[in-house]
């Protein structure tokens, strides 16, 4: 007899040697360790079995399993009721047929547990499935009683409630997730080596009572082997033999028992250990990480879905904690149907106290924005209105809203109804082919209108004009350019003031790309026309220095009349009701002069020479010398007149 001993010996070491290989083979061993632990129970006359190769059917209105009393009470709260099976099922029968499971911690893994259900082995198989018409969870932060009832969801409904956190999570993590293997890898090693340690131990007390027992075994077999085995003597040895066995066969289950539960523990240690290693070795961080897709999606669908901030009351909550937050490097909404194209009526409604869209990238305490933002649409309003409800419902416009501003700030601005025609682009939506004609209109809408070119600073909380920008300038190009003060009816009734240091209004033609003047524009005209017209004067103290007016042909035209003065009438050149005066303190003509008509001269004239066809003297004829047929020689004629002025180019822009 004290062979199987040995031999119970020998599959225990076997046993110990595969801690570290695979499952397969610790599933082979456990098996074969089975046997020891049968052939003890065999010899114990203690617990029961019930074992039958086909089938057992307890029967009963109401079976009650585990460590209780008649009554069905548990005994001290202690007891455990393992079932293990390949396959277990739990049938709640009927219409009201129920599973009721209830405990301070009910957990659920999709793990293999190995028929000793000490391994966790997760298969390709491991899967949770729940279906029902309806499904309530409900997570309710109470203590001692849950006051709250789940709120259940209608049939073909999930309700999920949460007193505090819930989160939805499809995500591989990299750094967290080696982090905790190494962390799991550490405790496993210390785990490792409390059982090495405790399994040396075992393994010593389990070779103690196996030693005791193959020498009292020994014994045994000693004294069946004697001739006189059956005298009175020795059977009472053997009884005492069996008596020793029987006493020390608990110790030695135990023994064994322990030994094999720390030998499979150990074995799953081992095993997580290599799993985890295994997993860890594949994670990949840093840009192999970040840059590369994991895979994880999320999908919610449904025909209506309503997110909001409130509490358990339907209460809106507003303050500082609540929100929305999205964080993500791209974002799409699409309102397209299962074809692509925009859904009928479909819209995007955002609605709140302030609204901020930026693509700024802060870095500490810079916040520079990049990127763009594009607004793509056959109509964009942008607006500061106040609007109202009519009796059908309709918002209305009511009135400009009181401080409204629109503000556009940017280095560069550009409105645009140029129209694309034959536009290419190469791969990364460089320009590389195409056309931009003008076409629609821009029309701005306001009481007063201004552009600048000027730099601010602030006094006092508030913006006020510094001076005007550097180098600054307002560009207006199009082939017609109209700007009018007229109102609906068409009658001008209001003003149009261009002021500025140096002013050019002209029709020239210009360099396409310094947009300087080259030369006069062929056949180019200028109208200047008004009821009245004032060049040169504002006031009697605002006037102008100098003007000039220069042309190969200047022509000055007056219906009624045309006056030239100089000096507040000092001289005079005038042009009225067909005739023309000039006076002055002192008239002078230079030059051979051609009067061409009657002259009627109504004072003295002096003159070095006269010469006329006919000379008559109505009154008197006086002279200090007359010769008949001989002209006296006049003096030198009066000299030429020299120009006060002279022509100057006009000033550079």
């Amino acid at each position: 007899m004290a062979y199987i001993f040995e031999d119970w010996k020998t599959l225990l070491e076997k046993f110990q040697k595969c801690v570290d290989q695979g499952v397969e083979e610790m599933h082979q061993q456990k098996a074969e360790v089975q046997q020891i632990k049968k052939e003890i129970f065999n010899r114990l006359d203690s617990g029961n079995i019930i074992r039958d190769d086909r089938r057992i059917v307890l029967s009963a209105p109401e079976i009650i399993i585990g460590n209780v009393d008649k009554g069905g009470t548990l005994k001290e709260e202690t007891g455990s009721v393992i079932v293990r099976g390949h396959h277990l099922a739990l049938e709640g029968a009927g219409e009201s047929g129920s599973v009721i499971t209830r405990a301070p911690l009910i957990e659920q893994k999709a793990v293999n547990p190995g028929i000793d259900g000490r391994e966790n082995v997760v298969s390709n198989t491991s899967q949770i499935v729940s279906q029902a018409c309806s499904i309530m969870l409900h997570s309710s932060d109470a203590t001692d009683e849950f006051s709250q009832i789940p709120s259940h969801p209608g049939r073909g409904g999930i309700s999920i409630h949460a007193d505090s956190q819930l989160d939805f999570e499809a995500a591989v993590s990299a750094e967290n997730r080696k982090k905790q293997i190494e962390d799991t890898l550490t405790a496993l090693d210390k785990q490792s080596g409390y059982l090495k340690s405790s399994m040396t131990d075992q393994k010593s007390s389990v070779d103690k009572f196996i030693s005791e027992m193959v020498k009292l075994a020994e014994k045994e077999d000693k004294l069946n082997e004697t001739d006189n085995y059956e005298t009175f003597v020795n059977l009472s040895e053997i009884d005492a033999l069996h008596s020793e066995m029987d006493e020390l066969m608990p110790a030695l289950l135990r023994s064994i028992q322990g030994f094999i539960d720390t030998v499979s523990e150990l074995a799953e240690v081992n095993r997580r250990k290599k799993a985890l290693k295994a997993e860890k070795d594949k994670i990949k961080t840093g840009d192999d990480f970040k840059k590369k897709t994991t895979g994880a999606q999320m999908s919610i669908k449904a025909e209506a879905i309503t997110v909001a901030t409130a509490d358990g009351d339907g209460n809106l909550h507003t303050n500082g904690e609540a929100g929305i937050r999205v964080r993500t490097p791209r974002m799409s909404m699409s309102m397209h149907d299962d074809k692509g194209a925009l859904v009928e009526d479909g819209y995007f409604n955002v609605s709140a106290h302030d609204i901020n869209i930026n693509t700024a990238n802060p870095k500490d305490n810079d916040w520079p924005v990049e990127g763009k933002i594009n607004i793509w649409s056959k109509e964009v309003s942008i607006e500061a209105i106040d609007y109202k409800k009519n009796d059908k419902d309709v918002l209305m416009e009511k009135e400009l809203t009181k401080d409204g501003k629109i503000t556009l700030g940017a280095k560069t601005i550009e409105v645009s109804t140029a129209n694309p025609k034959g536009v290419e682009r190469d791969e990364k939506g460089k320009l590389t082919k195409g056309e931009y004609t003008g076409d629609g209109e821009v029309t701005i809408k306001s009481k007063s209108v201004s552009i600048e070119g000027m730099d601010y600073e602030v006094k006092d909380g508030k913006q006020k004009a510094k001076a005007l920008t550097k180098d600054s300038k307002a560009t207006i190009r199009a082939e017609k350019q109209l700007i009018i003060a007229a109102d609906g009816e068409g009658k001008a009734t209001g003003s149009i003031a261009i002021n500025a240091k140096a002013v050019s209004v002209k029709s020239m033609d210009v360099d396409k790309e310094k947009l300087t003047d080259s030369g006069l524009a062929s056949g180019s005209t200028m109208t200047l026309v008004a009821e009245k017209m004032y060049v040169g004067q504002k006031t009697k103290s605002e006037k102008s220095k100098k003007l000039q007016l220069v042309g190969e042909e200047l022509g000055a035209f007056g219906d009624k009349t045309l006056e030239i003065q100089q000096g507040d009438g000092k001289a005079v050149v005038q042009l009225s009701g067909g005739n023309a005066s000039m006076g002055g303190s002192k008239s002078q003509i230079y030059g051979d002069t051609t009067i061409n008509g009657k002259a009627d001269i109504k004072g003295d004239v002096k003159a070095p020479k006269g010469v006329f066809d006919n000379l008559e003297a109505k009154n008197s004829f006086k002279s200090q010398n007359i010769s008949d047929g001989i002209a006296i020689p006049g003096a030198p004629g009066g000299g030429n007149l020299s120009a006060k002025l002279k022509t100057e180019d006009a000033p550079k822009d």
